[in-house]
């Protein structure tokens, strides 16, 4: 996927193409398929997953979800365009334009965002959860990108920066330039 990359920015300065192409280059597949690998087990215990994925641009992660759901994965974004591109791409999700920090996620039992590295301050969005929702977050280290405002240094560091009544799952991805992480719970 790094070399399609590669040749689509010598081909092209599209940027909704680029984007498009790499909402699923490789880091961003492995860190989706992890997510899947480690809470699959916790998603097939509830007996009526009602699924959200906050920022969860054109629907990919929605997608491989969406066999743990009797109902619509809803996946949200901000950008209109995310929407738009994203039903074209699965219509098997339920795709909202809205901006996450105004997000009403009590119609939502299991509350995914795997880009807590983008939010200023995710407690606000966290503090609006249900208890006992089962939560899946991820985060990274990786400074070099400017719209990662809020990079954890560590797992530990971002295990630290909310309050789960239960972690089920708390672990690291080695990626190229950077160390993907998720925590996987109960709030």
């Amino acid at each position: 996927m790094d070399k399609v990359l590669q040749v689509i920015d010598r081909i092209t300065t599209d940027q909704k193409v680029k984007s498009i192409i790499n909402s699923l280059n490789d880091n961003q597949e492995r860190s989706k398929n992890w997510l899947i690998e480690e809470s699959g087990q916790f998603l097939s215990m509830l007996i009526d997953p009602k699924i959200v994925v906050l920022a969860g641009w054109y629907g990919n992660l929605a997608n491989k979800l969406s066999e743990y759901s009797n109902h619509k994965v809803t996946s949200i974004d901000i950008n209109e365009e995310c929407k738009f591109i994203g039903k074209k791409l699965y219509d098997n999700i339920r795709f909202k334009t809205e901006d996450i920090n105004n997000t009403d996620v009590n119609n939502y039992n299991v509350v995914i965002c795997t880009s807590c590295e983008h939010i200023k301050d995710f407690n606000k969005i966290y503090d609006k959860i249900t208890n006992g929702s089962l939560v899946i977050f991820q985060s990274n280290n990786y400074k070099d990108i400017k719209e990662h405002v809020d990079c954890k240094d560590s797992l530990d560091e971002f295990k630290n920066s909310f309050v789960l009544n239960k972690t089920l799952y708390s672990g690291e991805l080695k990626l190229d330039k950077f160390t993907r992480y998720m925590i996987v719970g109960i709030k």
